[in-house]
């Protein structure tokens, strides 16, 4: 085993106590949105945080970054999204600190609403020095990350040089071919993660907002893929602002999807630079963890890809060193 004080870095990561989840749903979430992370072995209790590390120190990785995403603290009531807001990060707070090295956070925020998240912003870097901010694809409804009503939270997220990791919303795009045949998690959330980077960058977001740093889930589903096709409609049809594989580029994407092929076409494109290790515990567990980590060190990239894909891009990223 690698000694997990020099081991990988999962960027991809949650734990779900089981308190919030029930706050949640007093909040008025959707139980249907919050069952999927229940009985995961996800919580934060004794023996679940020792059964993490456990499988932590088997797969050889060092720190985990941890997001509740997507059991974000949205409710139509601004004042109870902000408490189970504060609830949350306040509760990974503790986690980071009683455990020093093993975990760092991204805080949650109350979006839509304005002024809370505003607030919470400045209550997540200044008191809990979290590494970032974890944002769903989408806001209850289907609400963009691109509205105009999120100005002032891109605004403040620029200021602080912010890191804003997008992960999906499970909700299969809000779209009935996706979710009327079970397909919400199989593509849906990889789809999901696409969907709200070119939203992005159609409205010119990362060059309008320049300081902020994207850290994208899965990949970005087949973003890749889609290189020459975005580039193309960019060139040839005006699709976007403004180049949207110059943009890609200086943005993070983690390893968490697991097939070797499309690790090695995303460290062609993208650059194996922006890659960085991750797993999605708690839904990928045991040998499954291990795998997530595995397949990084196993695959046909280089020793020095594969060294900065599982450690040295989240150490540059999020200041470890």
């Amino acid at each position: 085993m690698v000694d997990h004080y020099q081991g990988a870095i999962d960027t991809h990561a949650h734990i779900y106590p089981a308190r919030y989840l029930d706050m949640l749903e007093e909040i008025g979430v959707d139980p249907q949105t919050t069952q999927i992370a229940r009985n995961l072995h996800a919580d934060s209790t004794y023996d679940d945080m020792q059964r993490r590390i456990e499988w932590m120190n088997k797969a050889g990785v060092a720190t985990q970054i941890l997001a509740v995403t997507p059991q974000i603290p949205s409710a139509p009531e601004a004042t109870r999204s902000l408490d189970a807001a504060r609830w949350i990060n306040d509760h990974y707070a503790g986690v980071v600190g009683d455990y020093p090295g093993r975990f760092l956070a991204y805080g949650a925020l109350p979006l839509p609403h304005i002024p809370e998240s505003l607030a919470e912003i400045d209550r997540i870097f200044d008191e809990l020095h979290f590494v970032g901010i974890g944002l769903p694809t989408f806001l209850p409804g289907g609400q963009s990350l691109t509205d105009k009503v999120l100005e002032p939270v891109w605004e403040a997220l620029n200021e602080r040089h912010a890191i804003v990791n997008i992960h999906a919303t499970g909700a299969g795009a809000y779209s009935k071919q996706i979710t009327d045949f079970w397909l919400t998690w199989v593509n849906g959330a990889p789809i999901e993660d696409e969907i709200a980077v070119l939203q992005l960058l159609k409205r010119g977001i990362p060059q309008r907002y320049p300081n902020i740093r994207f850290h994208i889930a899965h990949l970005a589903g087949d973003l890749a893929f889609m290189w020459q096709r975005l580039e193309d409609n960019y060139t040839d049809w005006n699709s976007f602002p403004s180049s949207p594989n110059e943009a890609i580029r200086k943005m993070w994407f983690d390893a968490a999807n697991f097939t070797e092929p499309a690790l090695a076409l995303a460290a062609e494109v993208y650059g194996a630079s922006q890659i960085m290790g991750g797993s999605d515990m708690p839904y990928f567990q045991e040998e499954l963890y291990v795998r997530a980590f595995d397949y990084i060190r196993s695959s046909r990239l280089s020793e020095a890809d594969k060294h900065a894909i599982l450690t040295g891009n989240a150490r540059r990223l999020f200041g470890m060193d």
